[in-house]
């Protein structure tokens, strides 16, 4: 079986498609965990078992609002949201990397 013909399948089979999205995105929140740039691997890991361009870039999307909502969970459960959000205008930086980086990466798929 080759890469292109697996990767077909994921792109069309629904049930492998989901499954697929779901690592995908455990995998994105795994890596951003350890560093920023898992925002962007994230949003390409999403945007690659996509079918198309456009439903890569909402992938994307989805994938940066997840990734604040479990970053807002871990801070609510830690007890540091409010003073992260005390913070102002950094906390719009952090969310708007939160959004913008996965949507670059899921742009990988207009390339293959």
């Amino acid at each position: 079986m080759s890469v292109a013909s697996t990767v077909g399948r994921v792109r069309t089979d629904p049930f492998v498609h989901w499954v697929a999205v779901l690592v995908a995105t455990l995998a994105g929140l795994a890596l951003a965990s350890v560093h920023w740039i898992g925002l962007v691997a994230g949003g390409a890991l999403v945007g690659v078992v996509a079918p198309n361009l456009k439903r890569a870039l909402f992938a994307g999307l989805g994938f940066g609002i997840t990734a604040l909502l479990v970053w807002f969970g871990f801070l609510f459960v830690t007890g540091t949201l409010g003073k992260v959000l005390a913070t102002g205008q950094f906390v719009w930086i952090a969310v708007a990397v939160g959004v913008v980086a996965p949507l670059v990466g899921s742009l990988l798929r207009g390339v293959g």
